[in-house]
C-alpha cells in the first residue's frame, strides 16, 4: 500500500509540474492546490527526490505572476 500512494503522490507532482508548465492551465486556482499540496506534505518534503523539488521549485517560478523563494 505504502509503494501506491508514493506512486500516486509522484504522479500528482508530475501532473502539478506539467499543469504548471502549460500557459492554458496555470492560473491563481493552480497556484492554491499547488500550495495547499505542498503544506499537506511539508514533513514529506524531504523524502520526495531532490529532481522532482527542483522540477517542482522551476516551475512555479516560471509560470507564477510574482517571485517565488524556496525556503
Amino acid at each position: 500500500m505504502t509503494q501506491k500512494l508514493q506512486n500516486l503522490q509522484e504522479m500528482l507532482f508530475d501532473a502539478l509540474i506539467e499543469d504548471l508548465n502549460d500557459p492554458m492551465t496555470r492560473g491563481p486556482g493552480l497556484y492554491a492546490v499547488v500550495r495547499g499540496v505542498l503544506n499537506d506534505h511539508k514533513e514529506d518534503i524531504n523524502l520526495l527526490p531532490q529532481e522532482t523539488l527542483q522540477t517542482l521549485e522551476s516551475a512555479m517560478s516560471e509560470a507564477a505572476p510574482f517571485q517565488i523563494k524556496a525556503s
